[in-house]
């Protein structure tokens, strides 16, 4: 899947910005996040960030425990870092799309990386990820981010 050049520029998703009304970036009430990172850090700056918001989160350390989550706790989008041990970011998007094959449904994804480079961005949709977000995020795009996914759906 060949990706344009503006796919990787930083301000791409600032635009998402302008294009939900302000009342609606004031509240992410309602929704059910599950946030997945091996690094406990990054989990409580995302749940800090998100929660502020006022959306729902639940938290998993690996993508077992994010397989597990999916199936119990029925997220309405993912967020998951892509490098992890073991499993890895890529292998729970994978294992979550064949489920739906089977099952129906659809969660939408979002990858964190510390990394960027238009290989990642690749195998990230690739893989079956909506949008690739670099660490530090800032977090109103994150916000803008997750209400324009959960509206596509």
């Amino acid at each position: 899947m060949l990706k344009s050049s503006n796919d990787l520029h930083p301000n791409k998703d600032r635009k998402l910005l302008e294009e939900i009304p302000p009342k609606k970036l004031l509240s992410l009430k309602g929704l059910k996040v599950l946030a997945v990172d091996d690094n406990e850090d990054c989990l409580c700056i995302i749940a800090f960030v998100l929660e502020d918001y006022q959306a729902q989160i639940k938290r998993a350390l690996s993508a077992d425990e994010a397989i597990e989550a999916v199936v119990e706790w029925k997220p309405d989008i993912l967020i998951s870092d892509i490098a992890m041990p073991g499993k890895d970011g890529y292998s729970l998007i994978r294992s979550i799309r064949k489920k739906e094959i089977l099952e129906g449904g659809f969660l939408p994804a979002v990858a964190l990386t510390s990394y960027w480079c238009q290989d990642e961005l690749d195998q990230a949709m690739d893989a079956g990820f909506q949008k690739l977000i670099r660490k530090p995020f800032e977090a109103d795009e994150l916000v803008a981010i997750l209400i324009k996914l959960t509206q596509d759906t």
